[in-house]
């Protein structure tokens, strides 16, 4: 859908008045770009390693990979689970039994928390290897992992305030503490992660 598109479309379709693409996607946009440019610098760094260091890299290399395409990933699953909550809304209303009404949009909001909530942990990993990847870097292209990193903290910031729209409509009391707590977590971890 949105993966495909060119990011002149992206774009054109984001400033739209459309909900989406959104804030959610968007954020997932910005963690595949911070991480990709991760990528770009861990593979021109791997060319002048030899030995253990090398080989170090390279799985750095690969994990980061897989987080490149687990945050890809939620470019486009974002505005499907965004769709899944307005869609519960629309038919709690036709639902007599009020608590399988309520049911029906807390499980919506829970899955949609969870995407974000992951993407955000995800953020926080790849955040992880910046001084990793740092450490096998010499020269200007130090730069892009600033530039990564601002991307990966905008992106951590979405993640979290896109999880917590859903947490605060929320009414399982019980649900909604232990979804603030996690959030809190995630913010603690987020903050260790620093690069400079």
């Amino acid at each position: 859908m949105y993966l495909e598109s060119s990011i002149k479309e992206y774009l054109k379709k984001l400033s739209s008045p459309e909900p989406v693409p959104g804030g959610g996607g968007t954020s997932a946009l910005a963690a595949a770009l911070g991480i990709s440019l991760m990528l770009m610098v861990a593979r021109i760094s791997l060319k002048r390693q030899e030995g253990e260091k090398k080989e170090s890299l390279s799985k750095i290399v690969k994990t980061l990979e897989r987080m490149q395409q687990n945050a890809a990933d939620v470019i486009d699953l974002d505005p499907k689970i965004y769709q899944e909550v307005m869609t519960s809304y629309s038919e709690a209303k036709k639902i007599s039994d009020p608590a399988k009404a309520q049911q029906k949009v807390e499980t919506a909001l829970k899955n949609s928390f969870r995407l974000q909530a992951d993407l955000a942990m995800l953020i926080v990993m790849a955040k992880e290897f910046l001084s990793s990847i740092n450490s096998y870097t010499k020269g200007s292209i130090r730069n892009d992992l600033v530039v990564a990193s601002g991307l990966l903290d905008g992106a951590f910031q979405g993640a979290l305030a896109t999880a917590n729209i859903n947490v605060m409509y929320m009414k399982d009391e019980k649900e909604r503490a232990h979804c603030e707590g996690a959030l809190a977590k995630l913010r603690e971890k987020h903050l260790k992660a620093k690069f400079e």
